[in-house]
């Protein structure tokens, strides 16, 4: 055998050429609250952080944003392999499943999307524009619903996931997942929305056992005739699993949300579209933002009042947005973020242990994962941890990178406690 035949061969070992030269291919999904840290990795190059060789070509579908789409992807060269990697953001829950091939009934509602037999992945046969679209993917841009993911980011882990008796690969933790509660935008505030700044573990266990007057989180009864609806994730979602862990509700029990809009979140926010999701809710935390940026919240009539208030639990990407004046949405800043037993999110108040909404962030594949795509999984948990922020108190950063941490949680459901 000649050294060429030699390098050939050694290269198919390694999974990084196929016996056809065909293109290499990477599904990853999981958690919408962590897709900003990864389109920033995916979306650069090796020379700043990236992964591929060069800027690649890059999709996007779902979000006027690039990265805070619901599903992108990305082309291009690594180490001079050609690779297409498409993401679909459907929530930890429903990627740890996806990965573990394990296919979720969320009856009434059908298949858990994101779980097999129900994905939403772009094409990589090189037929989907690479343009960024506001609407999600049509019919003839997706791959197969059957397909299952190679990785999964993981806003908890796979032991209080719905999928914790499979067996999956666990690549370890990335980094730190933060979360914030987040009140509803209006063009002209009522008073109960403006007094309304902070929310306790117990109000959350009750709200999301029913709507609730804005008395029971001002504590002025001139608020009583204003009610409080939650919005929140279907439970394919990790932020939904770490809101519910966080205040003790229990991961598993049944909430009762509502939607705006519908579920999914479609065309011009009409605030006079409030109806019940019971246990159900949107499928990533940008439908979330959405239903929470609808104008109009402060003089409909529901309930035989005049003005409501919607809150609900966000990851931070998600947590600020701009005006989409066309769709009838306000912008959403921090002014909107509600403190947490009195404790403001922040990346310092994180670190020091003080405020509790925030999860490990993890990186899963399947079982027996090798080859390419085991060295990409490698590959892109120490250049997303590399990119995250931290260190500095007063931020508000999407990801904090492990080293910052002076304190941890023993356990998914455990209180942060120091280091």
């Amino acid at each position: 055998m000649n050294n060429k035949s030699l390098i050939t061969a050694a290269l198919l070992a390694l999974g990084f050429l196929s016996q056809t030269q065909a293109a290499n291919t990477i599904y990853l999904t999981g958690s919408s609250a962590f897709r900003g840290n990864c389109f920033t990795v995916l979306s650069t190059a090796t020379g700043v952080g990236g992964m591929f060789d060069a800027t690649p070509d890059i999709a996007t579908r779902g979000n006027a944003t690039p990265s805070k789409a619901g599903q992108m992807l990305f082309h291009g060269n690594i180490s001079g392999v050609e690779y297409y990697v498409s993401c679909y953001w459907s929530g930890s829950e429903a990627g740890i499943a996806s990965v573990a091939g394990n296919s979720i009934d969320n009856s009434p509602f059908g298949v858990l999307p994101g779980t097999p037999g129900n994905s939403a992945f772009l094409k990589t046969d090189g037929t989907v524009a690479y343009t960024q679209v506001s609407s999600g993917a049509t019919a003839g841009e997706k791959d197969p619903a059957s397909l299952n993911g190679d990785l999964a980011m993981a806003d908890t882990s796979k032991d209080v996931s719905l999928s914790s008796t499979f067996s999956v690969f666990d690549f370890g933790k990335v980094g730190i997942a933060p979360f914030t509660w987040v009140k509803c935008v209006q063009s002209s505030p009522l008073p109960a929305l403006t007094a309304m700044d902070n929310i306790t573990h117990a109000q959350i266990r009750v709200l999301l056992g029913f709507q609730q007057p804005a008395a029971f989180f001002t504590g002025n009864s001139a608020h009583a005739n204003t009610t409080v609806y939650p919005i929140g994730r279907n439970k394919g979602s990790g932020t939904r699993v770490n809101a519910l862990a966080d205040s003790s509700y229990g991961i598993t029990k049944p909430v009762q949300q509502f939607s705006i809009n519908g579920i999914p979140f479609t065309g011009v926010g009409n605030a006079n579209s409030l109806a019940v999701a019971d246990n159900n809710g949107y499928e990533s935390g940008g439908d979330v933002s959405k239903a929470l940026r609808v104008d109009g919240t402060q003089s409909s009539t529901v309930d035989g009042n005049t003005g409501y208030i919607t809150v609900g639990y966000l990851g931070i990407g998600d947590a600020t947005a701009s005006a989409d004046a066309p769709n009838n949405l306000l912008a959403m800043t921090t002014s909107s973020w509600l403190k947490l037993n009195g404790v403001a999110e922040s990346d310092g108040a994180i670190e020091e242990g003080q405020y509790s909404m925030w999860g490990n962030e993890h990186l899963y594949g399947p079982n027996g994962i090798s080859g390419y795509k085991l060295a990409f999984g490698n590959s892109l948990k120490t250049k997303i941890g590399a990119v995250l922020g931290g260190g500095t108190p007063s931020a508000n950063s999407s990801g904090i990178k492990l080293s910052f941490m002076h304190a941890e949680k023993a356990t998914d459901v455990a209180v942060p406690t120091r280091l």
